[in-house]
């Protein structure tokens, strides 16, 4: 396998392994996962109440759905990301029902497209963290190119959430991507990559209350390194950060958790998943990151087996695909 391939698809690995492990312990708090769980480090059942309660192991969530489509499109034809083809694909995607666990921002501007809406309207209140969860792809597909990264990332976010705070992490997470997709990568790039990356997204969007995203992973990675331990970095992420659905606390912190995790995409996934809050975004945008920095070979291909196997999805073929825009 080539390093660009396994690179490619450790990323995508890496978001539906974040995605999946840490469905269950989303929105508890770390004392209640320590009470639940310990440290889990495996596939789990959600507590009684969570949707995803009686789905199989290893079943992704919409985070990997919407990160399934974004991959899709680019692969397409080589066919440019418009606001209306994402448009179109979510609302194809809604059509066969609404996964469970849609973000408030995403299904509100779901209804609106369904009926009829402009793609260019639906977005203007979307405020959290669901652009930034679904754009690795864009990163593949934007291999050191952060002007492309930029517009993809942009074009992908309109429809749902086309605001200056989640234009700033969605922009964050696929410049992230794409620094660290290039050959001699380091944590240090892609944590700068991110930050320029937040400050050039939040230009674009309606006008929205944004906490500069760059200032709050520039806090993440000083609080991480800083700290004696891994607990003790998600710990100082937690209480000084945030795990919510505010890009500035979630999109932050999970560049937190990819520099505690020194790049290695389990201890991130990990972490992500055993930090609290909004945990299968965290573990996956962390795992994404760092699957793109290390490959696939970083993945535990046991655990990669049962995500494709209970989702019927093949990781390494939507990989090759989007890598050939790049041809």
């Amino acid at each position: 396998m080539s390093d660009l391939i396994s690179k490619a698809t450790g990323c995508l690995a890496g978001v539906a392994l974040g995605d999946a492990m840490g469905r269950a312990t989303e929105f508890m708090t770390r004392e209640k996962i320590r009470e639940t769980f310990g440290w889990l480090d495996h596939f789990a059942v959600p507590m009684k109440g969570h949707p995803a309660h009686n789905d199989p192991l290893g079943k992704i969530t919409d985070d990997t759905d919407q990160t399934l489509i974004i991959a899709r499109l680019l692969a397409e034809n080589n066919a440019p990301l418009t606001a209306e083809r994402v448009a179109n694909a979510f609302v194809d995607w809604a059509k066969n029902g609404f996964c469970p666990y849609l973000g408030p921002s995403t299904h509100r501007a779901l209804t609106q497209l369904m009926n009829g809406a402009s793609p260019h309207e639906t977005g203007k209140h979307g405020v959290t963290n669901g652009a930034a969860m679904r754009v690795a792809p864009i990163g593949i597909a934007h291999i050191g190119d952060f002007d492309g990264a930029l517009r993809d990332a942009v074009a992908a976010s309109v429809p749902t959430h086309n605001t200056h705070n989640a234009m700033q992490s969605a922009a964050a997470v696929a410049c992230a991507v794409a620094a660290a997709m290039t050959q001699d990568a380091t944590i240090d790039r892609v944590i700068a990559a991110a930050m320029q990356g937040a400050e050039r997204g939040r230009t674009f969007g309606a006008w929205s209350w944004a906490t500069p995203l760059e200032k709050r992973i520039e806090l993440a990675e000083r609080l991480v390194t800083q700290a004696s331990s891994l607990p003790a970095a998600l710990q100082s992420l937690y209480d000084f950060v945030g795990v919510g659905l505010d890009p500035a606390e979630s999109v932050a912190s999970a560049l937190g958790v990819v520099v505690a995790a020194h790049g290695d995409p389990m201890q991130a996934i990990f972490a992500g998943v055993n930090i609290g809050g909004d945990t299968d975004t965290i573990a996956a945008i962390a795992g994404g990151i760092c699957g793109a920095l290390r490959g696939i070979e970083a993945i535990d291909a046991a655990m990669l087996h049962q995500v494709e196997q209970v989702n019927t999805i093949d990781l390494s073929a939507i990989a090759r695909a989007i890598l050939k825009r790049n041809e």
